[in-house]
C-alpha cells in the first residue's frame, strides 16, 4: 500500500508540473501558505515542501493587482461569498510576472462562520493573457490602418476637385499667353506640369488606400503584352529624351499573352519604366528582355542607373520610404514601388528587384500566362 501511495504521488506530482497547476493551503489564523513543490520549482523558487509566511507570497504579487486579491480573499474569509477566484500576477524567482488563476475554498470554520483554513488551486494562464494582448494589439492597429485608409482616401477625393481646376486654367492661361508673353506662358506650363504630378502622387495615394482596405478590383483577362508595352514607351518617350536615356525593347514575342488586368498591367510597367529613367544616368539605357517560364511570362528590365546600396533594397517596398533620394531633385512620394509590388502579386505573379549601386537595377516581373 505504501508503495501504491508513492506511486500515486509521484504521477500526482508529475501532473501538477506538466499542467502548470499548483495547489495551496492557507492557515488564515498561523498566517501561513503551503504551496506544492511543483509550484515553487516552476516559479523558481526551489522544490522546499514546507509552509511560507503569507507577507512572503502577498510581496510577490504585483503591485496593481494585490489589492483586488485581497478585497477577494478577505470577502470569502468573512463569509460574504461562497468561494475565493481572482486572477493576478505573480512574480516568478527571475524578476518576470506570470497571470494565475487562483481558487479556493475554505475547508474549516468557526462557529461564527470566520474561514479558519482555505484550500485553492493556481492556474498558470499567462498564454491566454498574451493571445488577448496580441488579439487587441491587431484589431487596434486593424482599425487605426482602416482609420489612415479612410482619411486618404476622402483627402484624395477632396484634392482632386480643386486640382482639376488648377490645371484646366493653367492649361487656358497657357493657349491665351501663347502669343503674348512667352515667358508667362513657361510659366503657366509649369503650374500645369507640376499640377500633374501633384495628380499623379494623390492618385497613388487612393490607390493605396483602395488597395489596404480591399476595394482596389482587378479585371483578369487575357493581355497581349507588345502593344500594351509599346504604348509605354510612346508615352515615356519624351521623359527620356531630355537625358538622352535609350529605350532598348527589343522584341516582344507575339505569343506572350498574360493573364492580367490590362489597365493595372500598364500601371506597372510605367511605374518600372519611369523609375529606370529618372534614376538612370544621362545617356543611359533601359532594356526589356521577355522569356517564357514555368510559371508564365517572365519580364526582365534592365538599367544603367545608379542602382541601390544593400540597405535601400532592406527597405525598398515600405511606403513613403524614398531611401534618401528626397534631396535628388527627382519627383515623388515613395509609393509608386509599394503599389507596383501590390499589383503584381494580386495578379497572382511575382517581382524580384537586383541592384548593384553604381551599376544599374535589374526588375524581373513574372506573370501567368493566359491560355
Amino acid at each position: 500500500m505504501q508503495h501504491e501511495l508513492k506511486d500515486l504521488e509521484r504521477r500526482w506530482g508529475l501532473a501538477l508540473q506538466n499542467a502548470r497547476f499548483g495547489i495551496w493551503d492557507l492557515d488564515v489564523v498561523g498566517q501561513r501558505v503551503h504551496y506544492s513543490p511543483e509550484w515553487k520549482a516552476m516559479l523558481g523558487y526551489g522544490t522546499a515542501d514546507e509552509p511560507d509566511a503569507t507577507a512572503v507570497w502577498r510581496a510577490r504579487v504585483h503591485p496593481e493587482d494585490l489589492p483586488a486579491m485581497l478585497a477577494a480573499l478577505d470577502a470569502h474569509l468573512g463569509g460574504r461569498s461562497a468561494s475565493y477566484e481572482c486572477e493576478f500576477r505573480l512574480r516568478a524567482a527571475d524578476g518576470s510576472y506570470r497571470w494565475v488563476l487562483s481558487r479556493g475554498r475554505s475547508a474549516q470554520v468557526d462557529a461564527g462562520g470566520q474561514a479558519l483554513r482555505v484550500v485553492g488551486t493556481l492556474t498558470d494562464v499567462t498564454d491566454r493573457h498574451e493571445l488577448e494582448a496580441l488579439r487587441e494589439a491587431r484589431n487596434r492597429a486593424e482599425a487605426e490602418n482602416r482609420a489612415k485608409s479612410e482619411f486618404l482616401s476622402r483627402m484624395s477625393h477632396e484634392l482632386r476637385t480643386p486640382l482639376n481646376a488648377v490645371l484646366g486654367f493653367a492649361q487656358l492661361l497657357a493657349l491665351r499667353l501663347s502669343d503674348v508673353d512667352p515667358d508667362a506662358q513657361r510659366y503657366a506650363k509649369n503650374i500645369e506640369q507640376a499640377g500633374w504630378h501633384l495628380l499623379e502622387m494623390i492618385n497613388d495615394v487612393l490607390d493605396l488606400s483602395r488597395a489596404e482596405s480591399g476595394h482596389l478590383t482587378l479585371d483578369m483577362a487575357a493581355v497581349p503584352l507588345a502593344p500594351l508595352w509599346q504604348q509605354v514607351v510612346d508615352m515615356l518617350g519624351p521623359l527620356a529624351a531630355p537625358r538622352a536615356v535609350v529605350l532598348q525593347t527589343g522584341a516582344v514575342p507575339p505569343q506572350a499573352v498574360m493573364l492580367a488586368d490590362r489597365l493595372r498591367l500598364k500601371q506597372v510597367l510605367t511605374n518600372l519604366v519611369s523609375n529606370a529613367i529618372k534614376y538612370n544616368r544621362d545617356g543611359g539605357w533601359l532594356a526589356l528582355h521577355v522569356s517564357a517560364v514555368a510559371a508564365g511570362w517572365q519580364l526582365e528590365l534592365t538599367d544603367s542607373g545608379i542602382g541601390m546600396t544593400a540597405d535601400q533594397l532592406a527597405h525598398l517596398f515600405e511606403p513613403f520610404n524614398r531611401l534618401g533620394r528626397g534631396n535628388t531633385g527627382v519627383e515623388g512620394v515613395g509609393l509608386g514601388l509599394v503599389l507596383t509590388r501590390w499589383l503584381v502579386l494580386q495578379m497572382g505573379g511575382s517581382i524580384e528587384i537586383r541592384s548593384s549601386f553604381g551599376v544599374g537595377t535589374s526588375v524581373l516581373v513574372t506573370l501567368p500566362a493566359a491560355h
